[in-house]
């Protein structure tokens, strides 16, 4: 009898061992194979360890986003013009997109299941929006737990951050330079000034912005606020750190006079949660020094290859540093109109 229950037994055994190799080796145990055009999806997935298989504009995305992306991601062309036979060989599980690409979406469909996933919509704030970002990429990869471990420890690390931040910091201004003349000043309902806010530091620049959380002005109007301490996030556009070496209008500000402008590495201005724990890092680090900038504009040869301005992508600069993306309806068309980085 004990024989035959041993025996009754190890049969069982074997048969849930056998049963746990063979789920574990199932495609539904699997991480899902994501493509993403998006740079802001694919920020996000990299944080919850699902790195996307195929990413748009891997070098681009480094550049600007200032993250590594994942060694094994396939770049598959341009956001805009995604090379689908690529797409098609990698045969994903599911497509990444933001409306931004929403055109695209008919075509990629007949590759894998596409999600479209949206920031920066205009509806809530960036916090809010990025949260709810988080969970849905978390969701969407099986990834719900690493979501709310990655909401929970870029709050605490933010937090963390602001606590050792010196009390006598200056109102800043947050800008990006979109040539000599024009910069794009980020305020509401930006990354930038979501991140300022729960560091506890003062945002200057107080008015209106579009939905990307920007607004775009003369650098002659910078003069307005003399006392507010200059935060540039770069990359430069070719030409314009040895154009405002010469600038009259640049070297009369007060923040450069005072010889205290802040320039920050890239840090990918329309983000999610990723970019967020980046800027706070590097303006943590750069206002606790509380030193001068070393690498503010200067005489040495530009960067004539400044990543997301090449002519083969649609999203090209051109005259668009004058256009006014204030009075865009949407925020794509915001984008369209003066982002070459989208």
């Amino acid at each position: 009898m004990r024989s035959g229950l041993f025996r009754s037994g190890r049969c069982h055994s074997l048969a849930w061992l056998a049963l746990s190799a063979w789920l574990l080796a199932s495609p539904a145990s699997a991480a899902p194979r994501i493509a993403s055009l998006d740079w802001t999806l694919a920020e996000t997935l990299i944080a919850l360890d699902a790195p996307p298989v195929a990413l748009a504009q891997v070098d681009d995305y480094e550049s600007w986003v200032g993250l590594e992306a994942p060694p094994g991601a396939t770049d598959i062309g341009l956001r805009t013009q995604p090379n689908l036979e690529l797409l098609s060989e990698l045969d994903p599980d599911a497509i990444v997109i933001s409306p931004m690409f929403a055109n695209l979406a008919p075509r990629l469909s007949s590759i894998a299941e596409v999600k479209q996933l949206a920031m920066y919509s205009g509806e809530g704030t960036f916090w809010s929006q990025s949260l709810a970002l988080t969970r849905q990429l978390g969701e969407l990869v099986d990834r719900e737990n690493a979501a709310e471990a990655l909401i929970e420890e870029t709050e605490a690390y933010i937090a963390d951050i602001a606590a050792r931040l010196p009390e006598d910091t200056r109102p800043l201004l947050l800008l990006q330079f979109m040539d000599e003349r024009h910069v794009r000043l980020f305020g509401e309902h930006s990354l930038y000034q979501a991140v300022l806010k729960r560091m506890g530091l003062t945002n200057a620049w107080q008015g209106t912005t579009n939905a990307w959380g920007f607004s775009l002005i003369g650098i002659e109007q910078l003069a307005n606020y003399p006392e507010a301490r200059i935060v540039v996030v770069e990359p430069y556009i070719a030409g314009v750190r040895e154009a405002l070496a010469d600038s009259g209008l640049w070297r009369h500000l007060g923040s450069v006079q005072r010889d205290d402008v802040v320039t920050l590495p890239p840090v990918w201005s329309f983000g999610a949660l990723p970019s967020a724990r980046r800027f706070a890092t590097l303006l943590g680090d750069a206002l606790s020094s509380n030193m001068p900038d070393t690498s503010a504009p200067d005489t040495s040869p530009p960067d004539t290859s400044a990543p997301g301005t090449s002519a083969s992508d649609t999203h090209t600069l051109g005259t668009s540093a004058r256009d006014t993306s204030e009075q865009a309806t949407t925020p794509d068309q915001a984008q369209g109109n003066t982002d070459a980085r989208r």
